[in-house]
């Protein structure tokens, strides 16, 4: 858990980087935008300036990142002595990239993200449940996919039909998903450079959080390894 927060942590700073780098430029333009389409009434005030606004993103990144940090610990104890791979690294590093597939990669690929204040505020609610209910069917796609493999694995199949198994089955079951699920229908109102560089600087930071995440939990857990080494051969020595 300690290592996993740690983790999380170092991964919420990168993304906090990224996003204050390559998408707060976007988001800028944006707001600024909107503004001008949709002009607040006379003598309307913002609750919050855009630095605070700014700031209160990157708060909200390290918080994010710690809490996705400690619940990714959770889930490499739960499927860790599941796992093949020599030393918990690679073990690590391999649940990093299935993590940012299921969580990010595949819900953005149907529901990419927009700059904040795009849409009809009215059908918030249905876009939010739309995304989330995409979210599930992709953590279900993947569960299925792992259920395949162990599977496949139970029976001696060969590796090449191993992994064309797994692949079939998620990439059927995330494409049953991508064509049921109805799409976002509000009228955007931005530039498509504009819309798609701020989605693209999403993607980034989503990129850059596991990425860091990954690598940070999985040098944690070589140094634990090493410690336990070096425990344990001073206990055979006494």
């Amino acid at each position: 858990m300690k290592r996993g927060a740690l983790a999380g942590l170092a991964g919420g700073i990168a993304l906090a980087i990224v996003l204050r780098v390559l998408g707060e430029d976007s988001i800028g333009r944006a707001v600024a935008l909107q503004a001008r389409l949709d002009p607040a009434p006379a003598g309307h005030r913002e609750m919050f300036t855009r630095v605070t606004q700014q700031i209160g993103g990157m708060v909200a990144a390290l918080i994010f990142g710690v809490a996705l940090g400690v619940m990714f610990a959770v889930a490499l104890a739960l499927v860790r002595h599941r796992m093949a791979g020599p030393g918990d690294a690679r073990r690590v590093i391999t649940l990093a990239a299935v993590a940012f597939v299921t969580i990010a990669l595949v819900p953005f690929l149907k529901y990419p993200a927009n700059p904040p204040g795009v849409g009809d505020p009215a059908t918030i609610g249905r876009r939010t449940t739309l995304y989330l209910v995409m979210l599930a069917w992709s953590l279900v796609s993947t569960w299925a996919a792992w259920r395949a493999f162990r599977w496949l694995r139970a029976r001696a199949r060969p590796d090449a039909e191993r992994a064309a198994g797994t692949a079939a089955v998620y990439t059927t079951l995330v494409g049953v998903g991508l064509a049921l699920l109805p799409p976002f229908t509000d009228r955007v109102g931005l530039p498509a450079q504009l819309l798609w560089r701020f989605r693209l600087s999403s993607i980034a930071g989503q990129v850059t959080f596991w990425a860091v995440t990954g690598l940070t939990f999985a040098w944690l857990a070589t140094r634990g390894e090493t410690a336990t080494d070096r425990a344990l051969s001073r206990s055979a020595a006494d």
